[in-house]
């Protein structure tokens, strides 16, 4: 664990007020998001070994239709990811790593 400082606190600021407002946009309350982006906090900053995502943050993922084309019902048609759950993925692709 580490302190941040000048722009890393800044950034680490930024992307918090970002996650908020996007997950309040796709349907959390302002308590909700604000306890999920802190978890992301957490993870991002102070655990390190942590290697779970969330569906926003994989390329697969497509916002617009809130589905995964990797996560699929029995007919192959994409489903709606448990988007708002840290979870492992074995077809994560972290969006800009393409």
């Amino acid at each position: 664990m580490y302190p941040l400082t000048g722009n890393a606190l800044k950034k680490a600021v930024q992307r918090f007020d970002s996650r908020v407002k996007t997950f309040m946009d796709d349907g959390l309350s302002y308590a909700e998001a604000y306890e999920l982006a802190d978890k992301l906090f957490v993870r991002d900053h102070h655990e390190p070994h942590d290697d779970r995502r969330l569906c926003y943050e994989c390329e697969n993922y497509n916002s617009k239709r809130k589905t995964c084309p990797k996560y699929t019902d029995n007919f192959g048609k994409p489903q709606s990811p448990l988007k708002f759950t840290l979870q492992r993925c074995i077809d994560f692709i972290l969006k800009g790593k393409k």
